[in-house]
């Protein structure tokens, strides 16, 4: 579907980012780093004001068969690299499923969503490019939106601002699906 050199390509450069954020980083994070997004506890690694708008990290701990509501985003890709858990990802019908140490590519324009289905929480953390979408999971958490009674306004603020679509009450993808393997 996407060529291997993509991911890998992505994966350097997670990997360069990260190792640039830990000599720029405080050894405290600030309060603001940490939070709950719709229950997933988040932590912003580098934001897009480290950056300049042109990139995020974050680390996303995901609870049992969990995930985000189906979407498309207009303005970033997206690439998850799988710290522990199982995890599946459905992307324009296609199924992918992935463990620890693969890497997962969601590029913009595509509807997607993934589910930990794992028999305890998992982590992954998520790079974007361009920046912004952290500012996007803060701002929910700031307004306490929750789900599924305040979808409508998660909706409508992601939308409105930030070009992210949610799709209501999709039925998540059962089928069959490819196994991705860490790159070793």
């Amino acid at each position: 579907m996407y060529p291997k050199s993509h991911a890998a390509g992505a994966m350097l450069v997670v990997l360069a980012l990260t190792e640039l954020s830990l000599a720029q980083t405080p050894p405290t994070a600030s309060p603001s780093r940490s939070f709950s997004f719709l229950g997933f506890p988040m932590k912003i690694l580098v934001s897009g004001t480290d950056t300049g708008g042109t990139s995020a990290l974050l680390d996303i701990k995901i609870p049992t068969n969990s995930g985000p509501p189906a979407h498309i985003h207009s303005r970033e890709d997206e690439v998850y690299l799988i710290k522990s858990g199982t995890f599946r990802f459905l992307m324009d019908g296609v199924c992918l499923q992935a463990e620890p140490g693969a890497t997962v590519f969601m590029p913009k324009g595509h509807f997607h969503t993934f589910k930990n289905i794992s028999k305890q929480a998992g982590e992954q953390l998520m790079f974007v490019y361009p920046a912004g979408i952290e500012q996007f999971f803060w701002e929910v958490h700031e307004l306490g939106l929750k789900m599924p009674q305040d979808f409508q306004k998660l909706n409508e603020l992601a939308n409105s601002k930030y070009g992210i679509n949610h799709v209501p009450d999709h039925d998540f993808h059962a089928g069959t699906c490819k196994i991705v393997k860490a790159l070793k």
